[in-house]
């Protein structure tokens, strides 16, 4: 069991010891020895490199297919185009509707 005094000294023992302490910002230990240091570098650029490797060869599948996909459609296009038939110049194409031929009373 513990004692009141065993809890205040864990507790005392997270508190900083001093401003310099307080103010000393650690978002990332890095470790003392230069070699693991270099090579935490190094991994770190090897890894940036794979992940920028791996973004430019997904853009370059995107492009791919994205072409194969166009002349696949352009070639299906072509092929199932017909040609119009010849077009008669007395008769007017498209959707209309015959009025009747009546003018409209205009009482004041």
């Amino acid at each position: 069991m513990l004692s009141l005094r065993g809890i205040g000294d864990a507790v005392l023992s997270i508190l900083p010891r001093s401003v310099a302490d307080m103010s000393y910002w650690r978002w990332f230990n890095r470790p003392h020895h230069p070699f693991a240091r270099i090579l935490i570098g190094v991994f770190g650029l090897a890894l940036l490199a794979g992940v920028i490797a791996l973004g430019f060869l997904a853009l370059v599948a995107f492009a791919v297919i994205g072409t194969i996909v166009a002349i696949v459609r352009a070639l299906s296009r072509a092929a199932t185009l017909h040609p119009a038939p010849p077009r008669q110049p007395n008769v007017i194409e498209g959707e209309f509707v015959v009025l009747p031929n009546r003018t409209a009373s205009f009482k004041h």
